[in-house]
């Protein structure tokens, strides 16, 4: 197949790469990925299990062109990007080419319902850190995603691929379901970039993992409420999930092995953009539970205060690095 990836930041490219040695990929992306790719003449994935590879059959541009002849389009933008993508999408590609739209969060998809083309919504359950030369690391273990729209022949070709690597594509017709279950787990992006810790080190401070049973308890009562069974993403069911996070460190350790079988320096994308003083996808993550929340007329004390945590630091109010006892008091105040 010819497949586009439309917004290759670290998710597009690890999985582009991966393709690209059974179709021909077309990665495209920002200069200074292209100026990346250049350097090293290759791009080059790893990941916590220690495998490694090198890829450069792939075409890198920032170039739209390679949408109007693909036969699939990967889009791999941030929640923030969805419109101008949107955009894009509705002035190159096909109206028959499939879309698989690969976001974090809940809501940004809503702009991709005006297209004509077939549209697959989908979740990535790993993490992936860009690091130097070109190199794009998997931090933790997971699989892909999506509505089970997708051409029952486009997804075998996409899991044999992703096989390679260690990881599956599954396909469901509970998509909104699994949808909040993703976004169970992505809400410890917020907690991991104000802790400014390395995410394996942040889950083993049982103060920080109270915050996130909290956020985590707040999600699970929307979803009570609108009547939605979250399926299993990790080992336990996403109701089990809060009261494990206060267990003491020792037990927690024990327990969670398998959580805690991360890269040891392995941070959220949502660090990275603070890092990078780019705009995060807060509204879209935490700031999500909080409207399904309220228009529920239910409180989310502790996805509220994080998503102000968030946002003071991006406007340079507050500064990483914020004690969990000194979180865990804000949310308090908002009871």
């Amino acid at each position: 197949m010819k497949i586009a990836v439309l917004g290759a930041g670290a998710i597009g490219c690890y999985l582009g790469a991966v393709l690209s040695n059974h179709h021909e990929v077309t990665l495209i992306g920002r200069e200074r990925l292209i100026n990346a790719f250049n350097r090293a003449g290759h791009m080059a994935l790893s990941d916590y299990q220690e495998r490694y590879c090198q890829y450069s059959n792939l075409t890198v541009t920032d170039s739209t062109d390679a949408l109007a002849s693909a036969d699939l389009i990967l889009l791999t933008v941030k929640c923030l990007a969805v419109h101008e993508a949107a955009q894009q999408l509705q002035a190159f590609a096909a109206e028959t080419t499939p879309i698989v739209s690969l976001q974090n969060g809940i809501g940004s998809d809503d702009m991709l319902r005006q297209l004509k083309s077939p549209v697959i919504r989908g979740i990535v359950g790993f993490n992936v850190a860009p690091l130097d030369n070109c190199r794009y690391h998997r931090g933790t273990e997971g699989d892909v995603y999506c509505e089970s729209l997708i051409d029952s022949a486009i997804a075998e070709q996409l899991d044999s691929a992703f096989h390679d690597m260690g990881f599956r594509l599954h396909t469901t017709s509970a998509f909104e379901a699994l949808q909040w279950a993703k976004l169970q787990l992505n809400l410890n992006n917020a907690i991991n970039a104000v802790s400014n810790l390395p995410l394996k080190q942040e889950l083993e401070t049982r103060g920080y993992r109270t915050i996130l049973s909290l956020a985590m308890s707040e999600l699970i009562e929307v979803t009570k409420q609108e009547q939605l069974k979250l399926p299993k993403l990790t080992k336990l069911p996403a109701g089990w999930i809060p009261l494990l996070l206060r267990a003491p460190d020792s037990w927690f350790k024990k327990l969670a092995s398998s959580m805690l079988a991360i890269d040891p320096q392995a941070r959220s994308s949502m660090w990275e953009d603070l890092n990078n003083q780019r705009a995060t996808e807060i509204d879209y993550i935490n700031g999500a539970v909080v409207r399904a929340a309220q228009a529920l007329g239910l409180q989310a004390p502790a996805n509220l205060t994080l998503v102000e945590l968030i946002k003071d630091i991006e406007e340079g109010r507050r500064t990483p690095g914020i004690p969990s006892e000194e979180i865990l008091e804000e949310i308090k105040k908002r009871r």
